[in-house]
């Protein structure tokens, strides 16, 4: 339910209602490919405001020049200039796209960022090792890229950080990562068809770096829980930011730079971004279900699926709460900024 309507109570009583206080995340983005990571991000830093939640570090797992200075321009206009950023180059030798800046320029030029200033952000793996090896408490991490810098994490060996492998790190601080990734034919066997006749059979995330995706399935030892291609698909949100939000809002050049670009002029965006942080932070709210826990798999066409498996910790998300009301939520929470500060022009 939106904030300040009155138009569902039971969603707003939820939505008012459930705090955790004090959840530590980490959350890998693809920002600057689609808008729907930036307001994944300002998810994460309204709700740290209102102390459901620690963002420790926000790291980008593509080499786009401009994500890392898009990710802090939002960080400095949510109040956490503080938060530590990476990002890979490269010399990491990922394969370049145009995807990684459909936005990204239009946010970190607009302010005063490093990336504006020609200096250089810390490596994402290096990032991750480091805060990883300084909690003191276990944390979830949410990725809503591909899921590269996870495999590169689990790949990674002992450094000046820690002494730790990557899985050993990771076994012994991560409760859980939150993926935006894959399609569930287990839950949704119907077919997903987008665009001109587009049939979605593999999830965009996955097919980005689908031997990541086997790796992290493969390899994660902790909770793993897949927040899938149709869980976002029916949620349009981040529509009032982009249309009433405050003009220096960085959320909302994002939105309007991507809509201008390529989103067709559209308001608004499928909130698979948005819904994976919401159910980071709220694990426990109800909004979904979980599927029974076991093993999820990835093949070589990056078609995503799930397996029992006796003790598994792998699983995916599916509906509980009726979609528009979990959109409303997210609204409500992006739309705090309005009410701050007024709308915009």
């Amino acid at each position: 339910m939106r904030e300040g309507n009155s138009l569902d109570l039971s969603g707003l009583l939820r939505e008012r209602s459930f705090v955790i206080m004090g959840k530590k995340i980490i959350f890998d983005t693809d920002i600057g490919c689609d808008c729907d990571d930036a307001a994944a991000l300002a998810v994460a830093l309204e709700l740290m405001n209102a102390g459901e939640c620690e963002l420790l570090a926000v790291t980008s797992c593509t080499m786009g020049e401009a994500a890392p200075g898009c990710i802090e321009a939002i960080l400095g206009y949510y109040g956490h200039p503080e938060i530590p950023v990476g990002c890979f180059t490269k010399e990491d030798g990922l394969p370049p796209s145009e995807w990684h800046d459909v936005y990204a320029s239009d946010a970190a030029l607009r302010y005063d960022t490093r990336f504006r200033r020609g200096e250089r952000y810390e490596n994402t793996v290096k990032l991750l090792r480091r805060v990883l090896a300084g909690t003191q408490e276990k944390v979830t991490l949410v990725a809503t890229g591909a899921l590269t810098s996870l495999a590169k994490l689990l790949e990674s060996g002992p450094d000046e950080c820690s002494a730790l492998s990557g899985i050993e790190l990771v076994r012994q601080k991560v409760e859980t990562a939150a993926c935006m990734a894959g399609r569930f034919f287990e839950a949704w066997p119907e077919p997903v068809v987008i665009g001109d006749n587009y049939v979605v059979n593999a999830e965009w995330n996955v097919k980005c770096d689908i031997k990541a995706a086997q790796t992290v399935c493969d390899l994660w030892p902790a909770e793993l829980v897949f927040c899938s291609y149709e869980i976002g698909l029916p949620m349009i949100t981040c529509g009032g930011l982009q249309t009433r939000g405050p003009k220096d809002n960085p959320v909302r050049t994002c939105y309007e730079s991507w809509s201008s670009k390529d989103g067709g002029g559209a308001v608004g965006r499928e909130s698979w971004d948005g819904a994976t942080m919401l159910y980071a932070i709220r694990p426990e709210a109800g909004y979904w279900d979980l599927y029974p826990y076991g093993r999820l798999r990835v093949d070589d066409a990056g078609v995503s699926s799930w397996h029992e498996e006796a003790g598994g910790r792998q699983t995916f998300l599916t509906e509980k709460m009726p979609y528009k009301e979990v959109e409303a939520i997210i609204d409500g929470i992006l739309e705090r900024d309005i009410a701050r500060r007024g709308e915009g022009k």
